[in-house]
């Protein structure tokens, strides 16, 4: 649809594939970055690598998002960035504000309802509350993304692939619904891949048991997608953790989720990919354990399913990730 603003709030790997693909469309589009990022964007723009070519993407980057009202903001950022990146773009909100976050591991809005098992991960995932107050639920859409992007550099992103967009209302909104239907058509136009869900819960769930399987082993290995389900032994974790995410995922209502065989499937597609908390780890970033494991944990905790498995890993990617030699905290 012409004419649509949008600001894509966060551009790393996620943030700046996607705003280098809605550069083609006909969309005022604005970007919120900060530090080496934003001196980059400003100074040299944005260069985003297809696997044949790189292209250098120029459009209006701030600390904050515009003063006018936006169509639509993509929150692409870490979990544990969220809260102080909400305080920049929240003003940019209104009544008919599509809020997208396009985030790994258990989003804030599904810990919003009283009374249900994922409420108990609210304190690993929006601790002051500031997302459920800056962002109302009926405005939210909620997105799992299926991608294999990276960070070459700040301002700097390499994809070989477009990435699948699943899109879905948190709250409301239906197979007609208008404003989501434009969000798609512009998305479309830019070349992302995109299926709408009628129940985005099953759909972020699916995707956070695959990321709590893969993306902390990767850490504690420092090995790729397609090298974690190709040793037997590694094989074994991923497996026991995917079916311990899983017990809870039904446990919670969310379904039908594929079964563990088939997700080693799609994770051996992906190959060489090295997770996004692993190109953390190795950049010296700060890892998202709490949005896509302790919280986790939460949520099976009050169902009552052991995550045995899962505990340990996590306990050994903290090791790794606190090391005093590691880069980062040197």
């Amino acid at each position: 649809m012409p004419g649509l603003k949008i600001c894509v709030a966060g551009v790393g790997a996620m943030g700046g594939m996607l705003a280098g693909m809605l550069a083609r469309t006909d969309v005022d589009l604005s970007l919120v970055a900060r530090g080496e990022t934003l001196r980059t964007l400003r100074e040299k723009g944005l260069t985003v690598h297809d696997g044949q070519s790189a292209r250098i993407v120029r459009c209006a980057a701030n600390t904050r998002a515009p003063d006018t009202v936006q169509d639509v903001v993509i929150l692409a950022a870490k979990s544990q960035q969220l809260p102080a990146l909400a305080a920049c773009v929240s003003h940019a909100v209104g009544p008919q504000t599509l809020v997208v976050p396009v985030v790994n591991g258990l989003p804030w809005w599904m810990t919003l309802p009283t009374g249900s098992p994922c409420g108990a991960a609210r304190a690993c995932v929006d601790p002051g509350g500031e997302l459920a107050r800056a962002f109302p639920p009926a405005r939210v859409v909620g997105c799992v993304a299926y991608a294999f992007a990276s960070l070459d550099a700040p301002a700097v992103v390499r994809s070989a692939k477009a990435p699948t967009l699943v899109l879905g209302r948190v709250q409301g909104g239906n197979a007609d619904d208008p404003e989501v239907a434009a969000l798609v058509q512009v998305l479309d136009a830019a070349g992302v891949v995109i299926t709408r869900s009628p129940d985005i819960r099953c759909d972020v769930w699916a995707k956070l048991a695959v990321n709590l399987a893969t993306n902390p082993l990767s850490v504690v290995c420092e090995e790729t997608l397609g090298g974690l389900v190709a040793a037997p032994p590694t094989r074994q974790v991923v497996r026991d953790m995917l079916e311990e995410a899983v017990t809870i995922g039904r446990a919670c209502g969310f379904g039908p989720l594929r079964s563990v065989d088939e997700q080693l499937g799609s994770i051996a597609v992906a190959d060489g990919h090295r997770t996004s908390m692993l190109q953390d780890y190795q950049a010296g970033r700060a890892l998202e354990l709490d949005a896509i494991g302790y919280a986790v944990m939460r949520v099976g905790a009050v169902c009552g399913v052991a995550m045995p498995v899962t505990a340990t890993i996590l306990r050994l990617a903290d090791f790794k990730a606190a090391r005093p030699d590691r880069q980062g905290n040197r």
